[in-house]
């Protein structure tokens, strides 16, 4: 549900002077310089030109409200996510907080064990992200990701933790987002068919421009009920590593069909099979009512 690593790193502070013990130079060596910091990365004035700037409509979430969500590979349930909406700590209830778990079960976990989590801090009244913080620990793997934006300069920086260091890289966007702000806004728009919604977004290590088409409204069965959803297919414009441009192929959104636009159903072509995630729970009763016919 997430993206990875690019380019333009840029390490950590390191000391370019060789030690004092170190032996003299060989007289045709030159001394090493320090390393400049990469150039803040821009995104290609054709995909710029490409990406509207949005307002926010109604906030399809209430303070508290969680979402759970199963995930299955070919009807075999393999993971868990939840999602939960609330407003920040007393001293700043001008904000929303976001964050975000997923867990694969005990027979995944032998074969790809994922304990996911992601927070993200955004404005209540613009939806305006300050930043994102990931933790990816997916088999032997972990890493921290922040993502710190910026929007008076225009500055992205996401900053890379594991047990090999830190690396760091800057990105110049106009109107950058993190994965769970990209998505409320999205969500707080109005659907019709053949709509198209574009958003610079910023995760992990990566930036992708995802693009999400709404094709049309149509009826689809959840354990939960039936429910009247809009259809929508996602596209990947630009992602600062080319190698994952195809990513986002094969995979569809449904999307409720009332006020509250609640994310139903994502399903995804695998290498065999596909991997599908449903709304499985929600903590009020009455979203799903309105949602179902």
């Amino acid at each position: 549900m997430s993206a990875l690593a690019g380019t333009m790193i840029a390490s950590g502070a390191s000391d370019s002077s060789p030690p004092a013990e170190s032996a003299p130079a060989h007289k045709h060596k030159h001394r090493h310089l320090p390393t400049p910091a990469p150039t803040p990365m821009a995104l290609p004035p054709e995909i710029q030109a490409k990406v509207p700037a949005y307002k926010p409509g109604p906030i399809p979430f209430h303070d508290g409200e969680q979402l759970v969500y199963q995930a299955s590979w070919v009807g075999i349930p393999a993971a868990q996510a939840r999602l939960e909406f609330h407003k920040a700590q007393k001293n700043d209830q001008n904000r929303w907080l976001g964050e975000i778990w997923i867990e694969t079960n005990a027979f995944a976990d032998l074969f790809y064990k994922m304990r996911d989590y992601m927070k993200e801090s955004m404005a209540d009244d613009t939806l305006h992200s300050s930043g994102v913080y990931l933790v990816q620990h997916e088999k032997s793997r972990l890493n921290y990701y922040d993502v710190t934006i910026d929007r008076h300069t225009q500055i992205v920086t996401m900053t890379k933790k594991n047990h090999k260091g830190t690396q760091s890289k800057e990105y110049i966007a106009s109107d950058p987002w993190g994965p769970i702000s990209g998505a409320m806004m999205a969500l707080t728009q109005d659907f019709a068919p053949g709509k198209t919604y574009a958003f610079d977004v910023f995760s992990g290590s990566q930036r992708y421009v995802f693009a999400f088409v709404v094709d049309k409204r149509e009826k689809i069965h959840l354990d939960m009920g039936d429910f009247d959803a809009w259809k929508v297919v996602p596209d990947v414009w630009y992602v600062s590593d080319g190698e994952l441009r195809s990513e986002a192929h094969g995979t569809t959104l449904w999307i409720s069909a009332d006020d509250r636009h609640l994310p139903l159903r994502i399903q995804s072509q695998a290498y065999i099979g596909y991997v599908r995630a449903d709304l499985i729970a929600i903590d009020g009763k009455g979203g799903v009512e309105r949602a179902q016919n």
